[in-house]
C-alpha cells in the first residue's frame, strides 16, 4: 500500500493534462484543485486508509497518469 507522502511526492508539483479520465464516470477536469481537496480530505480520515474515498481517488488518479 502506497503511504500519503509517497502519493503528495510523486503527484504534486508536477505538470498533468487539462482533463484526466481516472474511471469510465469520473474525470478531473481541474488537477490542482482536485489535488488539494483530496489530500485534506485523506490526511483528515481516521479510519482504514483503504476504505478513504479520497485515498481511493487518488489512487486511481495516479494509475491514470502514469
Amino acid at each position: 500500500m502506497i503511504t500519503i507522502e509517497e502519493l503528495k511526492n510523486e503527484l504534486l508539483g508536477k505538470s498533468f493534462p487539462k482533463r484526466v479520465e481516472i474511471s469510465q464516470e469520473q474525470a478531473v477536469v481541474d488537477v490542482d484543485t482536485f489535488l488539494k481537496i483530496q489530500f485534506i480530505e485523506v490526511e483528515a480520515w481516521k479510519k482504514d486508509l483503504e476504505k478513504c474515498p479520497a485515498y481511493l481517488r487518488l489512487i486511481k488518479f495516479r494509475e491514470a497518469v502514469k
